[in-house]
């Protein structure tokens, strides 16, 4: 059985260092800014506002190459974590005056 000290679990949350996106060009960064955050928060995007020759197809692959070497893998490990965490039973400690 997992057992997680809720106190130490605030700590190192509190103590862990705040996510960075990794450097990027000035294409992928467009793509990024004007495409991917826009999905992943459930809009939209119309092709009519995206700028073409703000980026190329070597911006596109290397956004490709970010999302698989950084999203998706803290995505995953986030998942793996919150399911760890729900699987693990809750108990009650009992307090003992004397």
């Amino acid at each position: 059985m997992i057992q997680v000290s809720i106190t130490q679990l605030a700590d190192a949350l509190q103590k862990a260092p705040p996510f960075v996106l990794p450097q990027m060009d000035k294409g992928a960064s467009y793509l990024y800014d004007k495409v991917y955050k826009h999905l992943v928060s459930g809009g939209a995007v119309r092709l009519s506002d995206l700028d073409f020759s703000a980026f190329d197809e070597d911006d596109i692959h290397s956004l490709a190459g970010i999302y698989g070497d950084v999203f998706e893998r803290n995505s995953y490990q986030a998942d793996s974590i919150a399911d760890t965490l729900r699987k693990a039973a809750p108990t009650c400690k009992a307090v003992v005056y004397i």
